[in-house]
């Protein structure tokens, strides 16, 4: 499930309903199983450690139920998070309280970030393009995440080329039940952020040809400094 979703300006609405807009919504994810909450954690934690040196300040977009903003603002960074859904947006709030940690939790769409250019030295993007049904929608939030980037865009993506993707895409043909987990091509997300002025520095995968979620590390390139 994604942490959050964009505000209706796409005619594609399929993947609005993800939005967690009730409190009943948002703690029923944080009530997820703690191996998977870990394993991702474990994924971002690792992206992280790649960044030499690690920007100060991030964006968390979308945040969701706060679980990476609490993680980065562990590791001493300063963290915005954002999310559409009210459920989502009064669970991270709470969360932030509960765990002791300095978060700024706020309302925002995607498409249309309330920041001024590179305004952050890094944005997180968790959990949320799978839920994009198509290559322009994907494009127009890369193109927002990248103008409030500083140095570097973190984004996770699911693999077409992994034994989940496979597996999901036989249970697909045989059952004629459509997944609303899209797969990206890495060509494509490399594509969108060359447009962008960002270059791929890693791509990261939880397990490697077994797990289909990847984090692919983005940085601005030289020429766009």
């Amino acid at each position: 499930m994604p942490e959050s979703i964009v505000s209706g300006v796409i005619t594609n609405n399929s993947h609005r309903q993800r939005i967690k807009h009730t409190m009943d919504k948002a703690e029923k994810y944080t009530a997820r199983k703690q191996g998977k909450h870990a394993a991702e954690m474990a994924l971002i934690s690792r992206a992280v450690t790649q960044l030499t040196p690690a920007p100060l300040s991030w964006l968390d977009a979308p945040c969701g139920v706060g679980r990476a903003s609490i993680l980065l603002s562990r590791q001493g960074f300063n963290v915005t998070g954002v999310d559409l859904g009210e459920g989502a947006l009064n669970v991270a709030r709470e969360e932030v309280a509960k765990q002791g940690v300095d978060v700024a939790i706020e309302k925002a769409d995607l498409l249309r970030l309330p920041y001024e250019q590179r305004h952050f030295g890094a944005v997180l993007c968790f959990r949320l393009i799978h839920h994009l049904p198509t290559p322009q929608l994907r494009l127009e939030i890369i193109e927002e995440l990248c103008r409030v980037a500083e140095e570097y865009v973190l984004i996770s993506y699911l693999s077409p080329w992994s034994y989940t993707s496979v597996k999901r895409r036989l249970r697909q043909h045989l059952t004629g039940h459509c997944s609303v987990q899209n797969v990206t091509p890495l060509t494509e997300l490399d594509r969108h952020f060359a447009g962008c002025g960002f270059q791929r520095t890693h791509d990261l995968a939880q397990l490697n040809m077994v797990h289909s979620l990847h984090l692919a590390i983005y940085k601005r390139t030289a020429a766009d400094t």
